[in-house]
C-alpha cells in the first residue's frame, strides 16, 4: 500500500486557488474513470484505504479545476452514490 495526497478545492491558473491536500495512509487506487469533451474534462478515481473508499472528482474547463473528495467506509455505502462510476470503472 501506499501514501495518496489528492487535493480539493479549486484551482484557476489565471485568477488563483483556494484548495487543501489531504492524505490517505495505507491506500491504493483501485479504479478511474474519465470523460471527456471539447470544453474539458471530468474524472472520478476510486481509492480503498484502511478507513475505507474515497471517490475522488475533477473537473476542469479550460484554465478553472475544482476537485472534491467524498470518503465511505465501504463500497456498499459508495454504491448507493456512485454506482453507474464504479461499475464504469471496475470496482462493482
Amino acid at each position: 500500500m501506499a501514501t495518496i495526497s489528492i487535493w480539493r478545492g479549486y484551482r484557476d491558473w489565471v485568477a488563483g486557488s483556494d484548495y487543501e491536500v489531504v492524505t490517505y495512509e495505507d491506500a491504493e487506487e483501485i479504479g478511474a474513470v474519465r470523460f471527456e469533451d471539447e470544453n474539458g474534462d471530468i474524472q472520478y478515481r476510486i481509492i480503498r484505504w484502511y478507513e475505507g473508499i474515497v471517490v475522488f472528482f475533477v473537473k476542469r474547463e479550460g484554465h478553472y479545476c475544482e476537485a472534491e473528495i467524498f470518503e465511505y467506509p465501504d463500497l456498499e455505502a459508495a454504491a448507493k452514490d456512485y454506482a453507474f462510476i464504479l461499475r464504469k470503472a471496475g470496482v462493482i
